[in-house]
């Protein structure tokens, strides 16, 4: 059992080599067997692991642990091994009908999923840094699959803005290596001790910071997530929105660990805030489906962050956040998907009458939206009340809620595509087939179920309670449909009517150079903020 977290890595890289040379649409069956082996050695694994208390290393080569390759599990990185899985599974299925005489999609499909579960698993920086720009470099060559105009550009808009912010990872991996003589997270984790003024430790946090903050799409340095969102195609949307994107956030939560510093703790839930509230603005101001959606992922990462920086240092809400945003974000994103090739449209004011098109498609809709805006017996309620229980600042808490009306406002937006076509004699037709059933189905079986039976799974995977949670609380009942109520009105009197300043918010471009001046802004802001 102890080369179980090096066979998952392998398995399905090697499975996609394999797929590759032979170049032959029968054995593209062979990403099923994959699959189902990884599935299997990581539920032993776990089983196995979880007899230990802590935490399991595996020391390849049998040298010293502060200059050798460790990879390190725990209860986070298995959570997010499991993650992994159930996302391929679904990513897999959706594709296989368009995709399944494509050999080249699975070798990068495969490759990259045994990457993600290095960068998962891996224990020091160096190897950090490398399953980092391995996943950037395959991530762009899914994002520009289809090779349309729009697609080249976000796919090299993705590469080359990740590549300036991978930059400053290596130098602040440089600097802890010439401060502290390992690159070793845990050794790090014990040595590192944080002094005030600008050191090299905390000069190294910084660098690395700014790289995480690309690679997550933080305020102001996430310009890239939408254009790479709305170019791929929707099944690679799902993936990126549902997981790939929360690499950056898994990073975030092992350099905090690493370097323990708190004094950026208020820091970052004021960037949350900032994320949130500027991601809805975009959001509610678009009409392409995927826009809207991918905007959307950049005010629920904004609720991440607070999440995550807690001031007690409690970061269960924003970790089942990240969960509970992938399987309903991921449902979003593969029911936009058949929706866009139902109506050949992404425009959300030329989509009418699904509801009687494609009822399973209506229903998976409304599950994320009740899941996204944080309804009781949803997902996201649960995390997004986790999150306000800890919270010390009402400011904060008062920013959730206003945060929660923009959901519920920007998703107006996508709600009109329920309307009734004035042109009845207009008929859509689609031919569903179970490989589109069946990852929407179970997403949204997720979406509920992990809003409904919380208690017993998420004590079971990260050994927290979290029974201070109750589903039916009449203020949150009412909370809700407040909020609901609110962001109704605000949608129908403001956004509706098309105002100009929706229209220069849609239109707005930030270019390449001037994203890396706000990449700039963004590190002299942590800089005086240490100061």
């Amino acid at each position: 059992m102890e080369v179980v977290p090096i066979l998952i890595i392998f398995v399905p890289i090697l499975t996609g080599i394999a797929i590759y040379i032979l170049h032959d649409d029968r054995f593209n069956l062979l990403i099923y067997p994959a699959q189902i082996l990884i599935t299997y050695l990581s539920i032993k694994f776990y089983l196995y692991f979880n007899r230990f208390t802590g935490e399991v290393f595996l020391d390849l080569g049998g040298w010293n642990p502060k200059i050798s390759i460790v990879l390190k599990n725990d209860y986070l990185s298995m959570t997010f091994i499991f993650l992994t899985i159930i996302m391929w599974w679904m990513v897999i299925i959706y594709s296989w009908k368009e995709r399944s005489k494509d050999s080249k999609f699975y070798f990068f499909l495969l490759f990259l999923e045994g990457i993600f579960f290095g960068l998962l698993q891996t224990n020091d920086l160096f190897n950090l840094f490398v399953f980092i720009e391995i996943t950037t470099i395959i991530s762009t060559i899914l994002i520009l699959y289809k090779m349309s105009g729009e697609a080249v550009r976000a796919g090299l808009y993705y590469l080359l803005f990740n590549s300036v912010g991978i930059m400053f990872f290596l130098i602040g991996m440089a600097l802890i290596y010439y401060s502290e003589g390992t690159l070793n997270i845990s050794t790090l984790t014990e040595r590192i001790n944080i002094c005030e003024g600008l050191n090299l430790t905390n000069l190294s946090f910084i660098s690395i910071m700014a790289a995480i903050g690309v690679k997550s799409a933080f305020f102001p340095v996430y310009n890239w997530l939408p254009k790479a969102h709305s170019a791929a195609p929707s099944v690679i949307s799902a993936l990126l929105s549902g997981l790939l994107v929360k690499s950056g956030l898994y990073v975030f939560i092992r350099i905090n660990q690493m370097y323990g510093l708190e004094t950026f703790r208020t820091f970052f839930i004021i960037l949350g805030i900032f994320t949130a509230v500027s991601g809805g603005i975009f959001a509610v101001s678009q009409k392409d489906i995927k826009q809207i959606l991918a905007f959307s992922t950049v005010s629920q990462i904004g609720i991440i962050m607070i999440g995550l920086n807690q001031i007690d240092g409690n970061i269960t809400g924003g970790i089942i956040h990240i969960f509970n945003h992938a399987f309903f974000k991921s449902l979003l994103f593969l029911s936009a998907g058949v929706i866009i090739n139902t109506y050949k449209e992404k425009d959300t004011t030329l989509i009418r009458g699904i509801f009687h098109e494609l009822p399973l498609i209506s229903a998976s809709v409304l599950v994320g939206f009740f899941s996204i805006s944080g309804m009781p017996l949803f997902s996201g309620y649960l995390s997004k009340s986790i999150i306000k229980y800890g919270l010390k600042y009402d400011f904060v808490i008062y920013a959730l809620h206003f945060i929660d009306v923009l959901t519920i406002t920007y998703f107006m937006r996508i709600l009109q595509i329920f309307k009734e076509p004035k042109d009845l004699k207009v008929k859509y037709k689609l031919n569903l087939k179970i490989n589109s059933e069946v990852p929407i189905i179970v997403l949204s079986l997720l979406s509920i179920i992990l809003g409904v039976f919380y208690k017993p799974i998420w004590e079971f995977f990260l050994k927290t309670s979290i029974n201070y949670i109750e589903l039916f609380v009449f203020k949150e009942w009412l909370i809700y449909f407040t909020k609901l109520i609110i962001g109704y009105l605000i949608y129908k009197i403001l956004i509706e009517k098309e105002f100009s300043f929706m229209v220069k918010i849609r239109k707005t471009n930030i270019t390449f150079p001037n994203t890396n001046y706000l990449f700039i802004i963004f590190i002299t802001i942590m800089l005086l903020w240490k100061l």
